[in-house]
């Protein structure tokens, strides 16, 4: 069950509403990383505080541990967790695959010969059916097909689930990107031939890494098949430019009534520069990652961010960043913090979090503001200036 509305437009960019069995998500909206049903270092009670709307866990970790059993003995992952709010899984295709492609780099430095799948030290190996990979848990060997794919997807029982796809990194040459694209379009057809529907939302992704003739055959076949919504995924690029240029490419191929996700970007320019290529829905785990390293998220610092460790304002007894309503700087000073960094406190990981989450959705409701308004660019201007 998915619905999606547009409730303004300012160029190509857009304001909306998904509504799912769980709630709503105002877009452009932000899934927070809960890979292992988990928010690194923060519970989903203070998550809602920091105004996370939607979370999105991962499928390959949780069908390695705990398995989909028994989250579905539990009632599925919203009530396993402790979350009521919308929730996405993702296929676990880029964990499956990265595994592989860091062989594949090794055979194309001439380092060694990737092992047939018979070899009990290969990590993973795909074929037409699907992938055969290792347990980093315990070095069993599982298989992901799109069909069992949709099936652990829909035992864990998320909102919105994506297709199985192959997920093709940069260094890898044009003809292993256009088999796996070709490859990928195949598996989202199965996906959706096995997709049971119900209460869940499926999204096809659009691939083909840095080819614009295979990106737009990709978007081509994804939008023709109907699914619920797009997501953008697949190499991006090295630079913020090329995944523009990618973005700028597919999004007039896909229909304008359904939600365009943008898979692992988010980053403060990030955000308002998809929003303005008129991406709905972004996720990243940057703001719970830069929290376990110490850094604040803050409009005006070079590349948006405080290192409490070395910054040399990290004394003062203000909060991390004037005019924040987060529950951290509403109750701590930079000085306590970059304190409980230099004590290796583990306190300090869930107050950085949780301001880092609330400074990402401030923005995006400065976004979605100023679509309403018509002012995106001028936003725009005023977010780069400050980095």
């Amino acid at each position: 069950m998915l619905r999606f509305r547009i409730l303004a437009r300012d160029g190509d960019a857009r304001r909306g509403l998904i509504e799912t069995a769980h709630g709503s998500l105002e877009t452009p909206g932000f899934f927070a990383v809960a890979t292992r049903a988990a928010l690194k270092g923060l519970d989903t009670e203070s998550a809602r505080r920091a105004g996370v709307q939607a979370l999105i866990c991962n499928s390959y970790h949780l069908a390695v541990q705990p398995g989909p059993e028994l989250v579905a003995a539990a009632g599925g992952l919203h009530r396993f967790m402790g979350w009521p709010g919308v929730l996405a899984t993702d296929s676990g295709g880029f964990q499956v695959f990265s595994l592989q492609h860091g062989q594949v780099a090794d055979e194309l430095k001439g380092r060694r010969r990737l092992p047939p799948i018979e070899d009990p030290l290969a990590a993973v190996r795909v074929d037409e059916e699907g992938a055969v990979f290792r347990s980093w848990l315990d070095g069993s060997m599982h298989r992901f097909t799109p069909e069992n794919n949709m099936e652990l997807q829909r035992a864990l029982g998320a909102d919105l689930v994506f297709c199985l796809d192959e997920c093709t990194p940069f260094h890898v040459p044009r003809q292993y990107t256009e088999a796996a694209t070709e490859r990928n379009l195949r598996w989202a057809r199965r996906c959706l031939e096995a997709f049971s529907g119900g209460a869940q939302a499926l999204f096809g992704i659009v691939h083909g890494g840095v080819y614009p003739d295979l990106r737009r055959r990709s978007a081509a076949g994804i939008a023709e098949l109907g699914f619920d919504g797009f997501g953008i995924g697949d190499c991006l690029g090295e630079t913020k430019l090329d995944w523009y240029g990618v973005v700028d490419l597919v999004r007039p191929l896909l229909p304008d009534d359904r939600p365009r996700h943008l898979l692992g970007v988010g980053e403060p320019d990030d955000l308002v520069e998809g929003a303005l290529r008129g991406i709905d829905t972004f996720d990243c785990a940057m703001p719970t990652r830069l929290a376990r390293h110490g850094q604040a998220l803050h409009m005006g610092r070079p590349r948006f961010r405080i290192d409490l460790a070395r910054s040399a304002r990290r004394g003062e007894d203000g909060p991390l960043e004037e005019g924040c309503d987060c529950h951290t700087c509403a109750r701590f000073s930079r000085a306590y913090l970059a304190h409980l960094l230099r004590a290796r406190e583990a306190l300090s990981v869930p107050l950085l979090a949780e301001h880092n989450l609330r400074f990402t959705a401030r923005l995006l409701e400065r976004v979605r503001e100023a679509i309403s308004a018509g002012r995106l660019r001028d936003l725009r201007t005023e977010v780069l200036a400050a980095a």
